[in-house]
């Protein structure tokens, strides 16, 4: 059935109000006399409509995923991915066009990069990975958090290792990047497993299908404002440290400000807290001016030319990582209103 039907309400024996089922949809669902059907409730006073099978015992979704011969491993890794965050339980990689060394390396970044991924059984033929990890293991907003909080680490660490010249500790920043990534791809897969399923929306605490865009635009920009941590230990690694002076100490106060903003935002964010989401928005003019002022000072020091193109890449990504925070409050307000 592909089109809608119309229905009149009746009322039977006073109170009860009923209507018939489309015949077609309830032979296809097997469907006889007697049979029950669960009904959930939904926004907009709407009914979602299930069998005798609830929704939590449906059977696990499966994909087998073909490669084409000669294809990169971090090719076969982007394609498996895809299917991860597409929300698939059970996944089959074909190994006909797989060459016998990417096998190790292909398991390896598998696991490395997704939550709750485990290989259960291979073979010559193939290799067969089931998720375990579900929303009732890791909440959806708890894993919100923690990605945001381990974001804020990173960034502390990074401009740590910048001042002082810790390359180890870039080094360290840099690897624990994976983290983040693993956080936003475990929750992309929750948010796209619950968009066409409403009983698993107010599993994970969400109240609508809107509401997992918003969520979806946040945690990218968490997503983002790690990646620009990165991009400061990547800095730290191939620059001489800081002496302490103006610039160092205007690193300091970017890196402060910018930290600031970024916590604010995620706090509105848990809390839907709209005077603070305004408040964060309204301080990214200072955080530009900041800039602004930094780059003149670092500008009029004695730096090697590699120093300052690399020191005014880093002042840009504290700016960026102050623009994500911004865009998060904005996202927080959002929800607030479908609240």
């Amino acid at each position: 059935m592909s089109s809608a039907e119309t229905r009149k309400v009746q009322l039977t024996g006073g109170a009860t109000y009923i209507i018939s089922l489309p015949k077609q949809w309830a032979e296809g669902a097997g469907l006889r006399p007697g049979s029950e059907l669960q009904l959930l409730p939904q926004d907009q006073y709407s009914l979602l409509l299930y069998t005798s099978t609830s929704p939590e015992a449906a059977p696990l979704s499966e994909s087998r995923l073909a490669v084409a011969p000669e294809t990169p491993t971090e090719d076969i890794v982007r394609d498996f991915i895809a299917q991860y965050l597409a929300g698939f339980d059970i996944i089959h990689v074909d190994l006909e066009h797989i060459r016998v060394d990417q096998r190790v390396p292909l398991k390896e970044a598998i696991r490395h990069l997704l939550i709750g991924i485990e290989v259960v059984t291979e073979t010559a033929r193939e290799i067969t990975v089931q998720c375990f990890l579900g929303q009732a293991n890791l909440p959806l907003l708890s894993a919100l958090e923690r990605m945001g909080s381990l974001v804020r680490s990173l960034q502390k660490d990074a401009v740590t290792a910048l001042l002082e010249g810790d390359r180890r500790l870039a080094e360290e920043v840099v690897q624990r990047d994976t983290e983040v990534d693993r956080f936003y791809f475990y929750i992309i897969r929750q948010l796209t497993s619950a968009i066409g399923r409403s009983d698993r929306i107010q599993k994970i605490g969400i109240s609508s299908p809107r509401a997992c865009l918003s969520y979806r635009l946040a945690v990218k920009s968490i997503e983002r404002a790690g990646d620009h941590a990165t991009r400061i230990a990547d800095i730290a690694r191939v620059t001489t440290p800081v002496p302490k002076s103006n610039v160092a100490n205007s690193l300091l106060k970017m890196h402060n400000l910018a930290d600031s903003v970024f916590k604010d935002a995620l706090q509105a964010l848990h809390t839907f807290d709209v005077p603070l989401a305004h408040s964060t928005i309204r301080r990214i003019p200072e955080v530009r001016h900041l800039e602004e002022r930094s780059i003149r000072e670092l500008l009029g020091g004695e730096y090697p030319v590699e120093t300052v193109l690399n020191l005014r890449l880093a002042l840009e990504s504290f700016r960026r990582i102050s623009e994500y925070g911004s865009d998060i409050a904005e996202t927080s307000l959002n929800l607030s209103v479908e609240r």
